[in-house]
């Protein structure tokens, strides 16, 4: 009888404790709030690494419209061979990324003294060139009057390699404004070869 009255006076102690130590047992937590915050962390690490890879992709595309307007700039005349010459030297900054799939556009913008700003020539590529004597708009004081400004235009359509967070295509684009370096205007000469001109190697 005794005996029975100690493992009833056990079992009862025993569920007290079990159920104080629901309230009071800690093990597990940490192990819980790990699974709780692991995805989040996660997902965040994966959106550094994205955020990355698209600031490196822009870093290119500023990188190539700078570039075509300053190599442009030193030009006298700009021949087919020269727009060439361009088009090779923007397939080199833009590496690792193919500058076959970026959309590029470089115009020479003149004032003839009237006070309105024109197009004077414009090759693109996978861009379409601005009309000659077209009117165009750029930013105050950049075009002398009379004189004229070099317009390098670079578009790029980023795609993540993860996916994670940037799950569609960014346009990436910038635009640089640069004046002739030796002549007050640049001419465009065009040969007659059509192997050559604003595109890759023929």
């Amino acid at each position: 009888m005794a005996l029975r009255s100690a493992l009833s006076l056990l079992t009862r102690r025993t569920r007290w404790r079990g159920i104080r130590g629901i309230w009071y047992n800690e093990k597990g937590v940490s192990a819980v709030e790990f699974a709780l915050i692991a995805p989040l962390m996660v997902f965040i690490y994966f959106g550094f690494i994205e955020l990355s890879l698209l600031m490196r992709a822009d870093q290119r595309v500023t990188s190539t419209a700078s570039s075509l307007g300053d190599l442009t700039a030193r030009l006298v005349t700009a021949s087919d061979a020269d727009m060439q010459e361009l088009f090779n030297a923007a397939s080199v900054t833009m590496q690792p990324y193919a500058a076959e799939t970026a959309r590029m556009r470089i115009t020479s913008v003149v004032d003839n003294g009237d006070g309105e700003t024109r197009v004077d020539w414009s090759d693109g590529y996978n861009m379409a060139a601005y009309t000659p004597d077209t009117l165009i708009t750029v930013p105050d004081g950049l075009v002398p009057s009379p004189g004229s400004v070099i317009v390098a235009e670079v578009e790029f359509e980023y795609e993540s390699t993860l996916g994670v967070v940037l799950d569609a295509s960014q346009t990436l684009k910038d635009v640089f404004y640069l004046r002739p370096r030796r002549v007050t205007q640049i001419a465009r000469s065009p040969d007659a070869n059509p192997a050559t001109g604003f595109m890759p190697a023929g």
